[in-house]
């Protein structure tokens, strides 16, 4: 927590740095980002190096044998994938909205970053419960397990539905912040409806993402990391082919749809073979199952 909320505030001053007093706009926010970005990964060198009497960061450590790398690229390729996608989507999303003018483009820039911040917070609760998913699991405690499920559940949901029901009410005056323009607040409330509704969604799917990571179902976390950005692409074009900017709105809100259910299928699909390794757990496989999660 120490590592994340000091990278956030670099990352601020950073950009207060280039972008207004050196006036490098958008290279000086890729270079706060890149900063603030490096300075975690040294606090947490400094910090393994100091205090973990088993983990080092030591050169003479580095492997790059099959034990090392099948379980962490079995899990961390779906992160990899995920992120990938995410660019691409970026991309996409706004060079469709760019030739509908500025008004369309603002008004999604603007959505996106509003759903973000509970997204975000959901993010925090389905990547948080991951390691103690993982620990259950491998222990074979099904209590645990159903009962960690459970309240991240209820927590996904009521997080996403509070924030989903406020920022509808108030979308007017939430987007009247950022932006004064009427054109662009017409066209942003119906942007942010749907961003909200992926948002509800994504939630649900990222919960289901961290279940099939926690019980070392890499290629189902996988599935579900790269289905958004594989579906995206075609649904966003084709949606603007067939309903122009509505299309494009909506786009993300329908993908996200479809890989929930991709999740729930697979899901139903893999609970016998997940009943068996439940039944199989013990404290030994409970220490490595955390270790891949944490892989």
């Amino acid at each position: 927590m120490i590592a994340l909320i000091a990278s956030t505030i670099a990352n601020v001053g950073f950009d207060i740095l280039f972008i207004i007093v050196l006036h490098w706009e958008v290279a000086g926010a890729a270079l706060a980002m890149g900063l603030s970005n490096l300075g975690v990964v040294i606090y947490f060198a400094i910090w393994l190096t100091r205090n973990s009497e088993h983990m080092s960061v030591a050169p003479r450590w580095f492997s790059l044998s099959p034990s090392v790398l099948k379980p962490v690229f079995g899990v961390g390729v779906g992160e990899l994938l995920q992120s990938a996608f995410l660019i691409v989507t970026s991309l996409v999303l706004n060079n469709l909205a760019a030739a509908y003018g500025d008004g369309a483009l603002a008004a999604m820039g603007v959505a996106v970053r509003i759903a973000q911040v509970p997204e975000f917070l959901v993010m925090g609760v389905t990547l948080g419960v991951l390691p103690l998913l993982a620990y259950s699991y491998g222990k074979g405690d099904r209590q645990r397990l159903a009962s960690a499920l459970r309240v991240s559940a209820i927590t996904v949901g009521a997080v996403t539905m509070i924030s989903a029901v406020t920022l509808f009410v108030l979308r007017d005056q939430v987007f009247s912040i950022f932006a004064a323009d009427s054109s662009v607040l017409a066209i942003g409330a119906v942007v942010l409806t749907a961003q909200l509704v992926a948002m509800i969604v994504n939630g649900f799917a990222g919960l289901l993402t961290s279940f099939f990571q926690a019980t070392g179902r890499a290629v189902p976390a996988i599935v579900m990391s790269i289905s958004q950005g594989v579906l995206f692409v075609p649904i966003v074009l084709l949606g603007n082919l067939w309903f122009g900017l509505s299309g494009i709105i909506w786009a993300l809100t329908v993908t996200e749809a479809i890989v929930f259910l991709v999740g729930g299928v697979m899901w139903i699909a893999l609970r016998g073979a997940i009943d068996r390794g439940l039944a199989e757990g013990s404290p030994e496989r409970a220490d490595e199952a955390l270790e891949l999660a944490a892989a």
